[in-house]
């Protein structure tokens, strides 16, 4: 007998219970992303907060001071030292988030495809699959990241033309161009899904990545679209929804954490939910999660 289609809401589902089949990993995963997420940020700010401090304070003694005398030059040279300390500080603190960040994202996405497909790993030896699989996901990873800042390049280029026409008054191209832009910004939001799907397949196949996991993503989106879309005002509806704590953030470190705490949760479900958008596009067998099981009296 040929197995039921999945339901157009089947893959949400699946990604909001993907996590109790593995509960212990899964929790291990999710600590890891609430101290990384809640931690980095609050060091580098710690880092950059000495050369803040140092800065305010030479600016408010250089207002004081005579421009023609020796204190007010050195009292520059003082902005100058701290500032370019504050943005090396800052660019090395920002890169190493990134890092952290990128591996824990790859590290989520094996624990969702292991869990999915079956496998019961404990946290260490999601750890050891992670590193021994870890090169793919990362070319794909940067791969991924040329694209988008190469899309996202292309974008105002489009509107600095689109300016240039409007100036010179070309009527006919000022619509086309506006149009092309408007087309461009909505293909974006595809683009992006298609090369966070990337990463998926950069896991789950292990020898596909870089454009490869890209054109393999792409593929796999044919007849998909209704669904992206679905996948896309979830998420963003998600996010609006615990904006209001990120607001009142500066009322304390509580809050902070809160909201790191729920935006944590928000990626976990991004990530199981993305990989069984991934399983439904290849049309795996789902028969081995519990909630495609035959009830029985």
């Amino acid at each position: 007998m040929a197995s039921k289609s999945p339901s157009f809401f089947n893959f949400l589902k699946e990604g909001l219970l993907l996590p109790t089949l593995n509960r212990r990993l899964f929790a291990a995963v999710f600590a890891i992303i609430v101290a990384s997420s809640y931690l980095l940020p609050l060091g580098n700010d710690l880092a950059i907060q000495p050369f803040t401090d140092e800065i305010g304070i030479d600016s408010k003694a250089l207002n004081g001071t005579d421009p023609s005398s020796q204190e007010f030059l050195h009292l520059i040279q003082e902005i100058m030292d701290d500032t370019r300390k504050l943005l090396i500080t800052a660019t090395v603190g920002r890169l190493v988030s990134m890092s952290i960040g990128s591996v824990t994202q790859i590290v989520i996405l094996f624990a969702a495809v292991a869990t999915y497909s079956g496998e019961l790993l404990t946290f260490a030896s999601l750890l050891g699959k992670a590193k021994a699989q870890l090169k793919g996901p990362l070319l794909t990873l940067a791969f991924v990241y040329a694209l988008e800042i190469g899309y996202s390049a292309l974008l105002p280029a489009m509107a600095r033309l689109l300016t240039f026409l409007m100036i010179k008054q070309y009527l006919a191209l000022i619509l086309i161009g506006a149009l092309l832009i408007i087309i461009a910004c909505t293909f974006l939001v595809y683009f992006n899904f298609i090369c966070s799907l990337s990463i998926v397949v950069a896991v789950a196949e292990p020898g596909c990545h870089g454009a490869g996991a890209v054109g393999r993503a792409w593929r796999l989106m044919k007849g998909k679209l209704l669904r992206a879309v679905l996948f896309i005002v979830v998420t963003v509806v998600l996010d609006a929804a615990i904006w209001p704590v990120l607001s009142k953030m500066a009322s304390g470190l509580l809050l902070g954490f809160l909201y790191t705490i729920l935006m944590a949760a928000v990626q976990v479900f991004d990530v199981c939910t993305k990989t069984a958008f991934y399983y439904e596009c290849k049309g795996a067998p789902r028969h081995r999660l519990p909630w495609c099981l035959p009830k029985t009296r």
